[in-house]
């Protein structure tokens, strides 16, 4: 699958911090909802697995599920912003589960 976000380290951290604010925004306005919560969550473990340019351990890889999470609780999209939300969410998991070399 070809990346349209993601072809670097560099867009992986810039796309993650865009998504994660955004998950957060979100999250804050339907406060309760299991999915998104559990996507900040993911999101924020992303976060700190990769700070200060640490390669996240193929144990760490295997537990982000953002993804499919999304497929579960968010699609159809119901607007292009949420149909891009979706795609990033897919993009990072993608990334992040292979972690390609620079």
């Amino acid at each position: 699958m070809a990346r349209i976000f993601i072809n670097s380290r560099s867009d992986f951290h810039r796309v993650l911090e865009q998504t994660l604010d955004e998950a957060r925004s979100l999250s804050e306005k339907a406060p309760g909802f299991a999915p998104m919560e559990l996507i900040v969550m993911q999101l924020e473990a992303m976060q700190s697995w990769t700070a200060g340019g640490r390669e996240p351990t193929l144990e760490e890889r295997k537990r982000i599920d953002i993804g499919p999470i999304a497929i579960r609780e968010l699609e159809p999209a119901e607007d292009e912003e949420q149909d891009e939300f979706q795609l990033r969410l897919h993009e990072l998991n993608g990334y992040f589960e292979d972690w390609p070399d620079e």
